[in-house]
């Protein structure tokens, strides 16, 4: 997949040939896609089944999560980088990461004939029912629609989608993430919560008590999940692994800024400075403060067999991931 970054207005202006074969056209995908949860997927799928029987690429066009007056001011699901993975696991071609200064003062008009049509060349503009754009935010889907019809191009415009009756959206997600409703919250997701990030060295206190962990940085401007012990998997060189989180400050010892350790069971290498994933799978428990080392290590080798016996009940094609 090929990302393009659009960061100022002049940007737009540059000639688009080296990123996109124009002269093709291509059916492009609109939206901020927080969290390209299942109603974005859907989304998404359609688009490509589009472009698979125009014969030509699949665009995105989304918003950096580090634009500024843009949405609301909830924490980010997910990190730029995280969205492109997903994006490209979902077959899409380009994608168009735009600030959203770039194109604050287009009109929607301007946006759809100087930069959808002149640009990308989009034949077929894709989506959702509550998409606003333009300046002000005065455009809707009935403007692409009819934006679109009188350049003699089309747009596919998406009901508001539900999974089990029930609305999918950001803020659901993040609710039920909040409450530790893990496993609900990856079915509307499709796939488990995850983190990626470089393993750094942390404080070798893992090793000394015979569990040794893995440290990734956490993004300041990213949702936090609360603080607690999870199961999780952990992708490394594209292999799964059993594992342990502890999201918090870790209190028994010398109380940090909040991060995540991972335990890796039936892992045994060197992995710093490679970038890993981390899904979320299920709670185990509230991080607390232990008395002793040694009672840290009961408790841990407690966590570890209640994991082993979890990951065994979890349905997971559920949840998106093909485990089974």
């Amino acid at each position: 997949m090929t990302t393009l970054y659009l960061e100022k207005f002049c940007d737009i202006e540059k000639n688009f040939g080296d990123f996109l074969p124009k002269e093709r056209g291509s059916v492009t995908a609109l939206g901020f896609f927080d969290g390209v949860h299942t109603a974005h997927r859907e989304l998404i799928r359609i688009a490509r089944k589009c472009a698979n029987n125009k014969n030509v690429p699949l665009v995105i066009f989304t918003f950096s999560e580090e634009s500024q007056n843009f949405k609301s001011s909830a924490k980010r699901l997910f990190t730029d980088e995280e969205k492109l993975l997903i994006f490209e696991g979902l077959g899409v071609d380009f994608t168009v990461v735009c600030d959203f200064a770039a194109v604050r003062e287009l009109s929607a008009e301007e946006f759809v004939k100087n930069f959808l049509i002149a640009k990308l060349n989009t034949l077929t503009a894709v989506s959702g029912f509550n998409f606003r754009f333009g300046k002000g935010a005065l455009g809707d889907s009935a403007t692409l629609e009819n934006l679109m019809k009188e350049c003699g191009r089309e747009a596919l415009i998406l009901d508001e989608y539900k999974k089990d009756g029930v609305t999918v959206s950001s803020s659901l997600i993040r609710t039920l993430l909040e409450e530790k409703k893990l496993l609900e919250a990856a079915r509307l997701l499709g796939e488990p919560y995850f983190l990626t990030g470089k393993v750094v060295h942390g404080l070798g206190l893992g090793i000394n008590l015979g569990f040794p962990t893995v440290n990734i940085s956490l993004e300041k401007n990213r949702f936090a999940l609360p603080k607690g012990v999870f199961l999780t998997l952990v992708s490394i060189r594209d292999s799964l692994y059993l594992g342990i989180t502890n999201v918090g400050s870790c209190p028994t010892f010398e109380e940090r800024e909040v991060h995540t350790e991972t335990f890796i069971l039936d892992f045994d290498g060197d992995i710093y400075d490679e970038n890993i994933k981390v899904y979320f799978i299920d709670y185990l428990r509230e991080e607390k403060k232990f008395s002793s080392a040694e009672e840290l290590i009961m408790q841990i080798n407690v966590d570890k067999n209640r994991a082993k016996e979890l990951v065994k009940e979890i349905q997971w094609q559920e949840i998106g991931l093909n485990l089974r």
